[in-house]
């Protein structure tokens, strides 16, 4: 039995963690720590945590433990996480691993050299059509193209702890890299700031040393919540609406696939289609066989250096 610590207990860890960690089989959710108390005897009482605490070293102190998630804004994630690592524990972080690439560096670090896995939410490597797609390219020959579109509206002067592109186009930075399959070689990128005085939109056109290309779309001066993403090989072409479609045109025949098909889920379980379940599962199989996570911080912290790259006009 994997014996489960959570550090954080706020929306997007109750909303997406939780539940689906409670779902798995083989997994104990056996303590908790939040400072909120409202929150800490909420999810005490909705998954009947044995350990509760406001202070996460006293956790670390005192329950046996194997993996934990620390689920919280980057803001505050660089100290427990550390924590988490130098006390020899495998993590599983939601994005980005920190405030910074700085801090994300550091995480790295801790995880090598104290010899545990330090996964990062990035869950649209997960997601069914995600996986169907880059199946179906993988037949027919090499990467040839891969986009993904993220656009909501923020105008205004809204406030932000660092900017979008590291806050949530990551997101596709991730996706676009991940299916790419290669290293960024040469990158033109814009950045602007419309109907805002804040960086809203960024736009980015990437060269893989595989050959592939890239293009990033993050516009948060569009209209609404958009997330697209598209994926070519050779005869075949595949674009998909995040989560729920696929549409896939190969040698001239097109095929449209519900995103919960490709992988058997029910339709009503968005969860498992849309990656956040399949995504905790593969944490949980990689920590019983001992094997590194795909978005481990091991490679994670190539997306890292390509989000400074799209941000900053160079690599790091």
């Amino acid at each position: 039995m994997i014996r489960a610590g959570f550090i954080g207990a706020g929306s997007r860890a109750q909303g997406a963690h939780y539940p689906n960690v409670h779902r798995l089989s083989g997994v104990e959710m056996t303590a908790v720590c939040e400072i909120d108390e409202a929150r800490l005897k909420q999810v005490q009482e909705r998954y009947g945590f044995r350990h509760v605490f406001t202070d996460h070293q006293k956790m670390l102190e005192t329950v046996e433990l194997d993996v934990i998630y620390c689920i919280m804004h980057e803001r505050w994630l660089l100290r427990p996480a550390l924590d988490v690592l130098n006390a020899g524990k495998h993590i599983l972080m939601e994005k980005p691993p920190g405030a910074n690439s700085d801090e994300t560096r550091q995480l790295l670090e801790a995880a090598v050299k104290n010899d545990v896995y330090a996964m990062v939410a990035y869950q649209r490597r997960y997601t069914a059509i995600v996986q169907e797609a880059m199946r179906r390219v993988a037949e027919k020959g090499p990467v040839s193209l891969a986009t993904a579109t993220f656009n909501k509206q923020m105008l205004g002067d809204f406030q932000t702890f660092s900017t979008t592109l590291w806050d949530d186009v990551t997101h596709i930075v991730d996706l676009v890299r991940f299916m790419c399959g290669g290293e960024p070689v040469e990158v033109t990128r814009y950045r602007d700031a419309l109907g805002s005085s804040h960086w809203n939109c960024y736009t980015a056109l990437i060269r893989f040393d595989n050959g592939a290309t890239g293009v990033v779309f993050g516009n948060r001066a569009s209209g609404g919540r958009v997330l697209r993403a598209e994926l070519h090989g050779v005869g075949v072409g595949c674009y998909m609406k995040l989560p729920e479609e696929i549409e896939i045109h190969e040698d001239n025949r097109k095929e449209t696939l519900g995103g919960w098909e490709p992988g058997g889920a029910l339709q009503t379980d968005t969860d498992r289609y849309e990656g956040v379940l399949t995504m905790h599962e593969h944490f949980i199989d990689c920590v019983v066989n001992r094997r590194t996570p795909s978005s481990d911080l091991r490679d994670v912290i190539h997306t890292i250096r390509l989000v400074d790259w799209i941000e900053n006009g160079r690599p790091d």
